[in-house]
């Protein structure tokens, strides 16, 4: 049984502090050339004087080197511009930076049932992107090879809400012909991403409404379910049923409940952020995945997630 943390509960200052440097445009300024504090002052218009507290505290975590002229340290810089390095994580952190704000708004939320309003936009798209291709750099080569492990190429695959393309391209390194479903926004802001050679076709559209017919090898629910509540998840897990192959394969990766460690944290992201999403467990996942037609599903864990595969029967089953 998990116990408490004291350390836990210490004050985030490091996130507070660098994310108010994101927010005021001070290390892409930093990124181009070092400063001085006045002139860096002049860039930001900024109050000089808070500024050097900014800057100050920015040297002793390691993320500015502050002398007669102000600059990015080479930790700093592979950690916020330079994708090729194993420590880049580019300003993803910002995702969890803008939670804090309306996550203080818990007791009212646990009082009323209603998320708090949150701010949207291009800017919040974007760092919800980069968010979720960091979280997903360490699992997606795993996830995609137990997905596709059997199935006979060529694969035709459906990404549900898989703008990011964190797992699209993995799929589709590993040889998959990959058809990415997501939202308008997502699909413009994503679609000149998609690197040179790979077999992915984004396409527009409401899942929560249809899927493109396919029919599809294999569909993947990937951080979809957490994000609704059981009947719209019972409604997805029957329209995948509907565009898949007879013998066809669904894939659901997400934290569940009682068996992932994050679930917990999880739940109250959902309940912070969305009007009816959770955490399941794996019967609620058996339940949904039985009424839709699946035969029954295999869990296997991967880091802190579950990845639960279906099988729609094969045509003459049944």
């Amino acid at each position: 049984m998990q116990v408490p943390n004291p350390e836990a509960l210490s004050f985030p200052d490091e996130l507070l502090v660098v994310g108010g440097a994101v927010r005021l445009g001070l290390f892409d300024i930093l990124e181009q050339r070092g400063c001085t504090l006045a002139e860096l002052a002049d860039e930001l218009k900024a109050d000089r004087r808070a500024l050097d507290a900014l800057v100050f505290a920015l040297d002793g975590y390691g993320y500015l080197e502050y002398s007669e002229r102000i600059r990015l340290t080479e930790s700093a810089r592979e950690m916020f511009y330079s994708p090729e390095r194993d420590r880049y994580t580019g300003f993803s952190f910002m995702h969890v930076y803008n939670r804090i704000h309306y996550w203080l708004e818990l007791p009212d939320t646990v009082r009323s049932g209603t998320p708090p309003v949150r701010p949207k936009g291009p800017e919040c798209l974007k760092i919800f992107m980069d968010a979720m291709r960091h979280n997903a750099r360490s699992v997606a080569s795993t996830v995609a090879q137990s997905c596709l492990e059997g199935l006979e190429p060529p694969v035709h695959l459906l990404d549900v809400g898989g703008g990011p393309l964190n797992y699209a391209c993995v799929f589709a390194e590993q040889g998959a012909e990959v058809t990415v479903l997501d939202t308008l926004a997502v699909v413009e802001l994503m679609r000149p991403r998609i690197p040179d050679g790979l077999k992915i076709n984004m396409v527009p559209g409401d899942f929560n409404a249809e899927l493109p017919a396919g029919p599809f090898d294999l569909i993947y629910l990937g951080n979809i379910s957490h994000i609704y509540g059981p009947e719209d998840n019972l409604a997805l897990f029957r329209r995948c049923h509907q565009s898949l192959k007879p013998g066809g394969r669904l894939a659901v990766f997400d934290f569940v409940r009682g068996l992932s460690l994050r679930a917990p944290y999880m739940a109250i992201n959902m309940l912070m952020s969305t009007a009816g999403g959770g955490v399941w467990t794996a019967t609620q996942y058996s339940e949904w995945l039985d009424e839709a037609g699946f035969d029954g599903p295999q869990i296997h864990h991967i880091q802190e997630r579950q990845l639960i595969i279906a099988h729609k029967e094969p045509r003459g089953v049944g």
